[in-house]
């Protein structure tokens, strides 16, 4: 009876060997193993936004530093009588408008009440320090506001296999957002020499995929961002449109 004992135990020997190794190489594991389960998309990343043929009877207009062309019944409008066009429409249906924001401005804004971190489990710091760790190069200032972007891009199950501590915990709460998102828009991504943006198509509420955002990060300022708003129930021109966007 002693010999089977002995190999027995030298077969537990091993496996408990190679336990330790996996342990020790890959502590994110079972964490890799519990997200690749319950998360049908957390391996998707963000695919590339295929651009379409502009009508050539689409005029082209500027916002902001934005230039785009729509079709030629839209029209300008603005607030102020008389004011040069902020956005262009027709009817109640079809809108775009442009919003320019510098998140260093408005981090520096020691007058604001408004905390962008007061609702999220870590703090700005957990999340800085795990996306450092899975290699992604963030910008200094508006994390709290762009996160969503880096989630649906980089996060993916293989990326916690390494993580351990308060990364690893990081990391489920970004596979679980990344899980929501996915039913609550869609995102497609723009990538030039100029700008990286993230065209998203809004499925949630009363939106219906009528409303589509398209956010412009210049390379030579990432901490800027410009966001083209689209509301156009027509999906070929919805596309068409962003199709046609480019810096000034």
């Amino acid at each position: 009876m002693k010999k089977p004992l002995i190999i027995g135990g030298a077969v537990l020997g091993s496996l408990l060997a190679a336990a330790l190794v996996i342990f020790i190489f890959f502590p994110g594991l079972p964490t890799y193993l519990k997200v690749k389960h319950k998360y049908d998309h957390i391996d998707e990343h963000v695919p590339e936004f295929e651009k379409t043929d502009v009508p050539s009877d689409y005029v082209s207009h500027t916002l902001k530093g934005v230039k785009f062309s729509i079709p030629s019944d839209w029209e300008g409008s603005s607030p102020i009588k008389g004011a040069e066009a902020s956005s262009y429409q027709s009817g109640e249906q079809y809108k775009i408008h442009v919003f320019k924001t510098d998140y260093q401005e408005l981090t520096g804004d020691e007058n604001s009440l408004y905390d962008p971190w007061e609702y999220y489990k870590y703090t700005e710091a957990d999340y800085r320090h795990f996306y450092k760790n899975i290699g992604v190069d963030l910008t200094q200032y508006g994390l709290a506001y762009t996160m969503v972007f880096y989630t649906r891009d980089y996060v993916t199950a293989k990326e916690c296999l390494k993580l351990r501590g308060k990364d690893k915990d990081v990391f489920l709460d970004l596979a679980e957002d990344k899980e929501e998102a996915v039913d609550m828009e869609k995102m497609w991504k723009l990538k030039n020499n100029e700008y990286t943006a993230y065209a998203v198509q809004v499925l949630y509420s009363d939106y219906n995929g009528n409303t589509w955002d398209v956010n412009i990060f210049p390379n030579n300022n990432k901490n800027e961002v410009y966001t083209v708003t689209l509301k156009c129930p027509d999906e070929t021109m919805a596309k068409q449109i962003i199709s046609s966007i480019e810096l000034e």
